[in-house]
């Protein structure tokens, strides 16, 4: 946690530094946008509407960025002791891009000497389709700005959605992006993951081991034997997992196999543990299958 607060303090450090800059060219922009104007007038009629449009874009994003640094200030602060998660920053620097394009709007309407509510009013039945038809990547990004600012994912959890097991790398204003356990990326719609069933490993103080298999279905099948098979192919990972918690349980009895499941309780979260337990399971349950 305290790792996820220093990287946080060391990106704000670059944006403050980034700000100092920014207030210096604009500060020099104002001074010398005066005598850039009038020596340019004769030879560029228009060039009083580009300096105020530069002027927009400068002064709006300065002011949009002074809002971002209060607000991750204020909010590192106070989350200085409680949990700290990385989604508030990447919800506000969302917001931020918004804005921003929003503001570069404003600058060319002012370029091309267009009244911003004149233009708002004359266009609304055509903003009202748009919204229409693109109301499922509004939904998204309504849905991704609410995982953003909500604690309940964040950008490293291990998380299972239906088929999809893998750990969160990126979380967009469309997407969830997932690095799956074959190191695919899959893209999920955000407003799937706020409408059905994940589960959140990272979150769980434990994290266990589900394998479900099907036996052929015969007279001498042993399921007690079975078990101490198995535990003995566990026998070299006694500090990684808790023996105690092993359990084999029939899931279901068909005509001619068993449905089996096989669960045991890691003692830490290592993913390439995991995966070298698993691959011990698996190659345990070939060679029985083999000799039986």
């Amino acid at each position: 946690m305290n790792s996820k607060k220093d990287q946080i303090e060391v990106k704000e450090r670059k944006n403050r530094a980034i700000f100092f800059v920014k207030i210096f060219v604009y500060v020099a922009f104002l001074l010398f946008s005066g005598l850039l104007g009038e020596w340019a007038a004769p030879y560029f009629p228009k060039i009083q509407r580009v300096l105020n449009a530069i002027e927009i874009i400068v002064a709006g994003n300065l002011i949009v960025s002074l809002g971002r640094i209060i607000v991750v200030r204020f909010y590192v602060r106070k989350k200085r002791r409680a949990g700290l998660h990385a989604n508030f920053v990447l919800g506000i620097n969302h917001i931020v891009g918004i804005l921003n394009v929003l503001i570069f709007l404003l600058s060319l309407m002012i370029l091309f000497d267009i009244q911003p509510l004149e233009f708002l009013s004359s266009i609304t039945i055509v903003a009202a389709a748009i919204a229409l038809l693109s109301k499922d990547y509004i939904t998204n990004m309504i849905n991704g700005l609410i995982l953003m600012f909500s604690d309940q994912l964040t950008v490293g959890d291990y998380i299972k959605f239906g088929d999809v097991k893998g750990k969160i790398q990126d979380i967009t204003l469309l997407n969830v992006v997932i690095v799956n356990e074959d190191e695919d990326l899959v893209m999920i719609p955000n407003s799937l993951i706020l409408s059905a069933q994940v589960i959140n490993h990272s979150r769980q103080n434990v994290r266990k081991i589900n394998l479900e298999f099907d036996w052929k279905l015969t007279a001498n099948l042993d399921l007690d034997q079975m078990e101490e098979d198995l535990k003995l192919a566990l026998s070299g990972y006694q500090h990684a997992i808790d023996i105690e918690t092993f359990i084999l349980k029939t899931m279901a009895i068909q005509k001619d196999s068993v449905r089996i499941k096989l669960q045991v309780q890691l003692n830490s979260i290592e993913r390439s543990l995991e995966k070298e337990i698993k691959r011990k399971l698996n190659q345990k349950i070939i060679s029985m299958t083999v000799e039986d």
